[in-house]
């Protein structure tokens, strides 16, 4: 599991028009207080990109079933991203995800 992101790098680093794109699947583990892999990268050398997309990873994996156990609500996942904003996450990603999660709920509330 902790390799799959030198994976994909190997994987994606020969196709140019994706080379823009790399420090996403390579980056998207590493946590804002540097213990994430596979670099164990901290703040702000995280790449932007990569410390968007893991809060969207989390999100997806947190609110998706797995063959281990049912999706968690849309409410518990954001308390759990909450509660590791300025450890795994951002905190200013965190806020930004969140405001929009809660414009796109409120959005199709009112539908």
């Amino acid at each position: 599991m902790r390799k799959h992101p030198k994976f994909a790098y190997d994987l994606i680093s020969p196709i140019v028009y994706l080379r823009p794109a790399l420090d996403i699947p390579f980056c998207h583990h590493e946590k804002w207080d540097g213990s994430g892999y596979p670099r164990g990268l901290k703040g702000e050398d995280i790449p932007m990109a990569a410390r968007i997309f893991a809060i969207i990873d989390v999100w997806d994996a947190l609110t998706s079933d797995r063959p281990y156990r049912k999706a968690w609500s849309h409410e518990k996942t954001q308390d759990y991203i909450q509660e590791q904003k300025g450890t795994h996450f951002d905190a200013n990603v965190v806020d930004i995800f969140l405001r929009l999660i809660m414009q796109e709920t409120n959005r199709f509330q009112s539908l």
